[in-house]
């Protein structure tokens, strides 16, 4: 089983390597894939692959060392009133999320290709990609 998840943390929960913790004590093959840290604290997205089981136990111990953990599903939206179908997100992600139908010439996004980077964001032109974690 696999999924992608946002875990915040506080200063003081960052100081526990959360990754190590689930690769040793849950079996669960962590990918990160965005992070970011700030004297306050900060945020990490990453996907989790695991047993069904373990997946549950590791979410668990993370809600318990307060850390809040947020399943994430659909964390790009593009604006299809907005959006053209330039193909500008289309060559700066590098996970491959947009492509463009060669029928229809359309863009087209992968919300399981997505890793939250914001590339498409900033390029763009319509401002028709918003990125909500």
């Amino acid at each position: 089983m696999q999924g992608k998840f946002k875990l915040i943390f506080s200063e003081h929960d960052a100081q526990e390597s959360v990754t190590y913790v689930l690769v040793k004590k849950f079996q669960i093959e962590p990918n990160i894939l965005r992070a970011e840290m700030d004297d306050t604290g900060g945020l990490m997205v990453l996907n989790m692959t695991g047993t069904e089981e373990n997946l549950r136990d590791a979410i668990k111990y993370l809600e318990d060392q307060n850390i809040t953990v947020v399943k994430l599903s659909k964390h790009i939206q593009r604006d299809e009133e907005r959006c053209f179908d330039c193909g500008s997100c289309v060559s700066v992600c590098l996970s491959r999320a947009f492509s463009i139908d060669p029928v229809t010439w359309e863009v087209n996004l992968n919300y399981e290709k997505c890793v939250a980077c914001g590339s498409c964001l900033t390029a763009c032109p319509a401002h028709a990609v918003t990125l909500i974690l």
